[in-house]
């Protein structure tokens, strides 16, 4: 029998950059290894059964343990698990898989995530006790390994990238079925993909006057179609609804959405800009040599953009005029910084592959 790995992460939850990074890793480790067994830490079966995954119950201690127990390696990550913006909650769950590996003499080894912020007492308080417990870690840019090193100086880490930037861009058969779903007025016109996500101090009224100023800038029936995509569909969809409904141009809200079905749709030459909020919209657009443009409302959009040549926007204090010359310009340059785009996304792909080889050296 092959040996086991144990993935922890928030996987299951219907967050497409999420189940993308679960699926990129279960893809490549058994690419480089395939006698490996793979188990997870998810409450969603099907889910789990679909990637052909072993699953535990990701909320019960008995099955954590249980779960560690069995393993001969613990994986925590991709993403960004070590945070308190969300509550410290998240660093003590995470930290304590690392503890339970610990414990049960088992490596561990925290695979290509964005660290922090950490920005509370008790989350500083958790991170140094719980994070040099890893075997090994890697991160997906410089600044996150640099954070991480406070907390666990000890512990060897090294730079890789996002583990989605390892899944593949998608045939043109598959574009045109996910386009299709997204039923687009227009089969011909060009489309403007937008993501946006719940947030604390967003307006959606101001982030709708900044798409209409930026359609109303074209001539009359020359503007692109705009195609609003929830990413996390049961999060984002009210927010989504209700932009979609502010919009004057040519404008749909597509229906949920699965990993491979976002990766066909991005990889359509008629997505010819992604303006995003969301991190791995931005990774799968990339990958995809679509041209994109973030939104940034945290350090690792504007952390992603700078490692891929893609241009973005401080989220703080948006203005819907300033966001509308930003569209302008980003529209404008979108096939020259494609290529830009593209060619930094090959470089990182490179660079995640790393990480999976780290990994496995634990074995």
């Amino acid at each position: 029998m092959g040996k086991r790995i144990l993935l922890s992460g928030y996987f299951g939850y219907g967050n497409i950059g999420d189940e993308a990074i679960l699926e990129a890793e279960c893809a490549h480790l058994r690419l480089l290894r395939p006698d490996l067994e793979l188990s997870v830490l998810m409450d969603n079966k099907a889910r789990a059964e679909e990637l052909q995954l072993i699953p535990y119950k990701r909320k019960s201690l008995w099955h954590i343990f249980q779960a560690v127990k069995s393993c001969d390696l613990v994986i925590s990550g991709g993403g960004g698990l070590f945070q308190d913006s969300t509550g410290f909650g998240s660093v003590m769950y995470y930290g304590m898989i690392l503890a339970a590996a610990s414990i049960l003499g088992k490596p561990s080894f925290i695979f290509s995530q964005g660290f922090g912020p950490i920005k509370t007492g008790i989350g500083k308080s958790l991170a140094k006790a719980l994070l040099p417990l890893a075997s090994k870690a890697s991160f997906r840019d410089a600044a996150s390994a640099e954070e991480f090193k406070k907390f666990a100086p000890d512990v060897p880490a090294e730079v890789t990238a996002d583990p989605v930037f390892l899944l593949p861009s998608l045939s043109e058969e598959e574009a045109e079925r996910a386009l299709d779903k997204c039923a687009l007025p227009d089969p011909q016109k060009p489309v403007l993909a937008v993501i946006i996500r719940n947030w604390f101090g967003l307006d959606v009224a101001e982030y709708a006057k900044a798409l209409n100023g930026w359609a109303a800038s074209f001539e009359k029936g020359a503007c692109p179609q705009i195609l609003v995509l929830p990413f996390q569909y049961w999060f984002d969809e009210g927010i989504s609804r209700r932009l979609t409904s502010l919009l004057e141009a040519d404008c749909v809200m597509a229906p949920e959405l699965g990993v491979r079905e976002m990766m066909a749709l991005f990889s359509s030459p008629r997505i010819e800009m992604i303006f995003s909020m969301r991190l791995h919209a931005l990774i799968m657009g990339a990958v995809c040599g679509r041209s994109v443009y973030g939104v940034s409302y945290d350090p690792k959009v504007e952390r992603l953009c700078a490692l891929c040549g893609a241009p973005c926007v401080d989220f703080s204090g948006l203005k819907a005029d300033r966001m509308t010359e930003c569209l302008k310009k980003g529209w404008t340059e979108r096939r020259e910084r494609a290529e830009e785009i593209s060619a930094g996304a090959a470089n990182l792909r490179e660079r995640a592959q790393k990480a999976a080889i780290m990994a496995l050296e634990l074995l």
